[in-house]
């Protein structure tokens, strides 16, 4: 992948990192009275419906949870607001790119718009009775189908998964991951890989690095050694580990000469006959 378009990946995840964060800390202010801060309600308001206030219960345990593990009142509502921005981003990121391999119906390339979600709205006709016409219920079910096979990258009841975009921060989302600079990308097997590290921006690693000159927590030693691995070294490594092993095995006598194209040949290379 060129430079430019890891470029273009990383301004998109910023940006959606950036919305994402923002729309889940007003819903746990504004919504359910959670406060970074501040100690946690006891009990949900009473402006609640009855799925809000079993939401507000799990994030109440979640974020105590947090706490119990070290984290301050600041820390927990961070910690759990930053999980939650990566899991939402990352699951619609992999819809983008199950779209570009046929592997799924269209689904958010034109949001609401999209042909599957139009066929999926023509079977259940109830749907257009919900406040989003049902697009959030079609994007769970997709999910849901998935984490079959993925398990729990895509299982709904992470704590991680308890908050939604409302319509606008989701539109805004939807316009980031479909910009037109983007469209090469979401067939490339990296991006993904990409999208992983440039979550956590290069300016938050180095306020670390300034902060304290070795990793304060485990967080800190995951941002500060999060870079991902780009398929060509991936490639020289395993072709030079594994597929020498087995070129030597086979005194050379194999078809990896041809398929591991970084594999290192020596001079005056001699092997033993093969056994």
């Amino acid at each position: 992948m060129d430079k430019a378009t890891r470029a273009v990946i990383q301004k998109a995840t910023e940006n959606a990192r950036s919305c994402l964060e923002t729309e889940f800390r007003e819903q746990l202010d504004g919504r359910y009275d959670i406060r970074a801060g501040r100690p946690l309600p006891a009990e949900p308001g009473a402006h609640l419906d009855a799925d809000q206030r079993r939401i507000h219960s799990q994030l109440v345990a979640t974020l105590e949870h947090l706490r119990l593990r070290g984290a301050n009142e600041q820390d927990a509502v961070d910690t759990y607001v930053r999980e939650a921005a990566f899991t939402t981003l990352n699951r619609l990121a992999a819809l983008k790119m199950l779209e570009a391999r046929a592997l799924v119906k269209p689904c958010v390339s034109n949001g609401p718009a999209s042909t599957g979600f139009k066929e999926f709205s023509g079977l259940a006709p109830g749907l257009q009775e919900l406040p989003d016409k049902g697009y959030r219920l079609y994007l769970e079910c997709l999910f849901d189908e998935i984490a079959v096979e993925v398990k729990v990258l895509f299982d709904r009841r992470d704590p991680a998964a308890l908050l939604w975009p409302r319509d606008a921060a989701l539109a805004e989302l939807l316009a980031i991951l479909n910009r037109p600079e983007l469209a090469i990308a979401w067939a490339e097997d990296e991006t993904i890989g990409w999208i992983y590290q440039y979550f956590n921006s290069s300016a938050e690693r180095e306020a670390m690095r300034k902060q304290s000159s070795v990793p304060r927590n485990s967080r800190e030693l995951a941002v500060r050694n999060q870079f991902f691995t780009p398929r060509y070294v991936v490639e020289f490594l395993t072709d030079n580990t594994l597929g020498r092993t087995w070129y030597e095995m086979r005194a050379g006598q194999t078809r990896l000469t041809d398929q591991c194209q970084s594999l290192v040949h020596e001079p005056d290379e001699r092997f033993d006959p093969p056994r």
